[in-house]
């Protein structure tokens, strides 16, 4: 991906499981590939209350995937971050065309 490259992500409804409580949020996740940790990073904010340090399960209507909650936004939304496989399709793990 050049720099002048979009992220790959995932906007709308996901499911969000946070200490055992199932609930539905809306979230913006993005993606994009760390060369220095050489594998995808993906981040974004949900719309659900979560301390920092804590693993969130998200799940879109393509896939689940787990976070971590980084900090509280100034409009209350978790910020998260995940590695590896994020809950939603990406082209570079995908294969293009597919």
């Amino acid at each position: 991906m050049s720099e002048h490259e979009e992220p790959e992500g995932y906007e709308g409804e996901v499911t969000v499981v946070v200490d055992g409580v199932t609930s539905t949020a809306r979230a913006a996740l993005g993606a994009r590939f760390d060369p220095l940790a050489g594998s995808v990073v993906w981040s974004g904010r949900v719309a659900v209350q979560a301390s920092p340090r804590t693993r969130l399960e998200i799940t879109t209507p393509h896939g689940s995937s787990v976070a971590e909650a980084t900090e509280t936004d100034p409009w209350g939304n978790t910020r998260v971050t995940g590695v590896g496989r994020p809950p939603f399709p990406v082209e570079l793990l995908d294969g293009a065309g597919r």
